[in-house]
């Protein structure tokens, strides 16, 4: 998957200036903080891994740390409740395609839209680069995380076989179309 990534960016011609600035997200009436991740979060974020992978960190502390030096070519974002981290995304912007790399949320947050509203968050973001399409991975066996996927309007792909290097689970590639879908200040018109 770096691999794929990297000559992407190394061959893109336009320069995505990803700016992001805090703010303040209303999902199903409950009041959140949105940030970008810095390495200060590295903590939480990998507590949160082990709460939502019975324990196991998939990305452990340097492959956190590595992505958030790439300021210029990605966005990783966290979801505060007051003090406590609920969840965290992460995304690779280019114009030809967006990759959605990460993303976790606290059990006790899961199924009240904050998945959803983190993944819409970053395909607006990926639609206002004028990224063609947005990729990810998931596993195989996670029902409820395609099943979002799907009704976002991902499509299933081809199957990874021993993609996870924690477990050597599989994977299932999913891809959504953005070159037909209108920007978000269209779209609110």
């Amino acid at each position: 998957m770096f691999k794929k990534f990297r000559s992407w960016f190394q061959h893109e011609d336009a320069h995505i200036d990803i700016k992001f600035e805090n703010q303040n997200a209303q999902i199903n009436g409950h009041q959140f903080q949105l940030t970008r991740a810095d390495t200060d979060d590295v903590d939480e974020m990998l507590r949160l891994e082990q709460s939502v992978y019975d324990g196991q960190t998939p990305w452990d502390r340097m492959a956190f740390l590595s992505e958030l030096r790439k300021r210029e070519l990605s966005l990783y974002l966290v979801l505060w409740d007051e003090q406590k981290l609920v969840a965290f995304i992460g995304c690779w912007f280019t114009k030809r395609e967006s990759h959605i790399t990460n993303i976790a949320v606290a059990p006790q947050y899961q199924g009240q839209g904050v998945g959803k509203y983190l993944m819409q968050f970053m395909i607006d973001m990926a639609i206002s680069f004028d990224s063609q399409a947005m990729t990810l991975e998931v596993r195989t066996t996670n029902v409820i995380a395609k099943g979002l996927y799907h009704k976002l309007g991902f499509e299933d792909g081809p199957v990874k076989r021993g993609y996870y290097v924690m477990d050597h689970s599989d994977a299932m590639e999913m891809r959504k179309a953005l070159n037909e879908i209108l920007p978000v200040e269209e779209r609110n018109q």
